[in-house]
């Protein structure tokens, strides 16, 4: 651009009938005004720097045709070009105004040139001196025109780039809103459905325990409705997992406790064509939820399971590294080509027809919430591995063998008697486990809701526990466990759930429980175990 003014200037310095000195000036002024413009340009303010030009030559224009004598074809041409790109840049009402300034002072010259008001011209028409003025206004003008063309790019672009994300936004929103419905839905179905699971397991669980050895036709029966409840109470779980916005409390976790302990369970549910291996590192910790490691253990074997429908082996491998704890879960089976991989975390994406897509979402989300990553290594054809790592807990954190929780149940003593106070809403469920603690010799007084419960508490002495379900009328889980720890601090308690779980401010202390449902027989009698310390000897009300 600088070029182009410096070719006019050197043009009209060899025209002999322009004087020099005026035609350096004039140029010397353009060239740093055009300084201030491109100064102006750079800041992005293009409205701005369209009105400096503009303005500028306007002005300097004008003030030529008085100095110099009179309104050539040059001056005339430079104001339309002014008009232009004001018009360009800025709009049509500016241009129509700076037209109708440019008009009125054009008559305004004319009228002092035709009263001979105006100083003689300095020299005749000169067609290089109208060239080089063309030149210069013309190539400015187109400067400023490609920079304004090139800001309302820019400006379109982030308009909708801004647009996208308000959409990405609004998507998102409004799939939040979808699943917060369906956490809301599912945590509904899910308390209906493990209530029933519990009258379930625990009844089969009795009628395991009375069945003959011999029956195997019988125990067989029983064995698949074990292994059917088992995957109704994982599918009720993984809903649950993927609607609960409140966080779990997260506590120590034993991972090679807790996954050896799986290893007893996972060939009853993956069937016998897979064969499962286990190789676990000794006393490896996280600051976890139990039964959200279980969980994560689930579902990736059932992913395995039906990636391998033939058969084949799964194998977890546990170790702790330099602060880490990794954990492998490799199967043999078909693999997943990218286009899977790509979305295989999504909610509801499957590629199985009686799916949920809720497996892997789930095991990723529990994989965060315990501050952890997983990576999938996966080829069609060749198998799936996956590999996750959690920060190690502290030496200093872990619980002694003696107090881990895993280490009490994992053979626990027969049920010391005693009185339990029992709360729960739903007749069925209370039926069912009033029927197992009281085959397991405990005295047991059920009521319907909190608020009856608190009426036994304040007449009755001789309580070794309290069993209450946290979702129950007019007084429930939550305030009734409250009050009781306000009153009688070393009182033991369970707490059963089957849709969400205590909140993080409710402290259970070391004379506490909390148990999902479904619930089984044996479950429920390992936990009264655990939080009375197998005496009755200790103060409990």
């Amino acid at each position: 651009m600088l070029g182009l003014v410096f070719v006019a200037a050197g043009t009209s310095l060899l025209d002999t009938r322009n004087d020099r000195w005026v035609t350096v000036g004039f140029y010397g002024v353009v060239v740093g005004w055009l300084g201030v413009v491109a100064a102006v340009v750079r800041t992005g303010r293009i409205v701005l720097a369209a009105w400096v030009f503009s303005l500028f030559f306007w002005g300097l224009i004008a003030a030529a045709t008085l100095a110099f004598g009179g309104m050539q074809g040059q001056n005339a041409s430079t104001f339309a070009v002014c008009v232009l790109l004001i018009g360009s840049i800025v709009g049509g009402r500016a241009a129509i105004i700076m037209a109708l300034a440019s008009s009125a002072w054009c008559g305004f010259v004319v009228y002092l040139e035709m009263g001979g008001l105006l100083p003689a011209q300095l020299g005749p028409y000169s067609p290089i001196n109208a060239w080089a003025a063309v030149t210069v206004t013309v190539t400015l003008t187109s400067v400023l025109l490609h920079s304004s063309l090139d800001s309302l790019r820019q400006a379109h672009l982030l308009a909708q780039r801004s647009a996208d994300e308000r959409d990405e936004a609004l998507r998102r929103s409004v799939q939040g809103q979808k699943m917060e419905l369906v956490g809301n839905l599912a945590s509904g179905i899910a308390h209906d459905l493990n209530n029933l699971l519990t009258v379930i397991v625990n009844a089969a669980e009795l009628l395991a325990e009375q069945v003959s050895t011999d029956d195997h036709e019988t125990r067989s029966v029983l064995a698949d409705l074990e292994e059917s409840t088992s995957r109704a109470a994982l599918m009720t779980t993984q809903l649950l997992t993927f609607g609960r916005t409140q966080a779990s409390k997260l506590e120590p976790v034993d991972l090679s406790a807790t996954l050896s302990a799986m290893n007893k369970m996972l060939p009853r549910l993956l069937g016998s064509g897979i064969a499962v291996t286990v190789d676990v590192a000794p006393d490896v910790w996280v600051l976890a939820t139990r039964t959200g490691f279980e969980q994560i253990l689930l579902n990736l074997a059932v992913n395995a399971r039906d990636a391998m429908g033939r058969g084949g082996t799964l194998r977890f491998e546990l170790r702790e590294n330099q602060g880490r704890v990794l954990l492998t879960a490799s199967d043999s089976g078909t693999g997943m080509p990218p286009e899977v991989q790509a979305r295989m975390f999504e909610p509801f994406y499957t590629t199985k027809a009686t799916g949920t897509g809720l497996g892997l979402s789930t095991v990723r989300q529990l994989v965060q919430h315990f501050s952890g990553i997983i990576e999938v290594d996966s080829r069609a054809g060749e198998g799936t591995t996956f590999r996750l790592s959690f920060p190690a807990l502290e030496v200093g954190l872990r619980p002694r063998a003696s107090s881990s929780r895993i280490a009490q149940v994992k053979a626990p003593a027969l049920a010391p008697r005693g009185r339990i106070l029992l709360a729960e809403d739903e007749a069925l469920i209370r039926r069912a486990l009033v029927r197992s603690l009281t085959l397991a010799g405990y005295d047991v007084t059920a009521v319907a809701d909190g608020e009856e419960a608190l009426s036994v508490l304040r007449s009755t002495h001789d309580l070794v526990c309290v069993v209450t379900d946290l979702s129950m009328p007019r007084v429930d889980g939550e305030e009734l466990t409250r009050n009781v720890r306000g009153r009688f601090p070393n009182l033991p308690m369970v707490l059963l759930s089957g849709n969400r779980e205590p909140p993080l401010d409710l402290d259970l202390g070391p004379h506490g429980r909390f148990l999902t449902k479904p619930a089984s027989h044996r479950e429920l009698l390992d936990a009264i175990v655990e939080v009375t310390g197998q005496s009755l000897s200790s103060e409990t009300a």
